[in-house]
């Protein structure tokens, strides 16, 4: 009898630093994705071609990333899509470790930040460092929605 109450205290304690350091694994998580929008954004404020919303259109005239020419030609071809995308991406980037404390704002900026994402890796043919960033951006949607996602 003593021995079966030592096993559930010990798997307890154990239950309780899985719980923990998982925890603490997500909140690095957390902290790395903050510290990679945060820095992109700002570095991104600093160049003439995201303060002028023109980096987008230069980037889907690069032949290297450019898997589907026509679609990239026909995305570039609209000025104002270009000069609303490329501001957008800046401003969300900057924005969203601002934005943990409200969760409908963050939840909205994920689903911005998720469809930049999918966009990146169809316009530019990159997939795996998009694919990456969803899954990063992940770390922030609800518990309740991901375990519902899950069921």
């Amino acid at each position: 009898m003593h021995r079966a109450s030592g096993a559930r205290e010990l798997r307890s304690v154990l239950d309780g630093c899985a719980a923990m350091a998982h925890n603490a694994g997500m909140v690095v998580i957390g902290a790395q994705v903050c510290l990679i929008y945060a820095t992109a954004g700002w570095y991104k404020i600093q160049g003439t071609r995201w303060q002028e919303g023109s980096a987008l259109y230069y980037a889907l005239h690069l032949d290297y990333f450019a898997p589907w020419p026509w679609l990239s030609a026909a995305l570039a071809g609209n000025a104002l899509l270009v000069l609303a995308l490329t501001y957008l991406t800046v401003a969300v980037q900057v924005a969203f470790p601002f934005t943990l404390a409200n969760r409908r704002l963050k939840n909205a900026l994920l689903a911005v930040m998720i469809a930049e994402h999918a966009g990146i890796a169809v316009l530019l043919g990159i997939p795996f460092l998009s694919l990456v960033m969803i899954v990063c951006d992940l770390v922030f949607l609800p518990t309740s929605f991901l375990t519902r996602l899950g069921a």
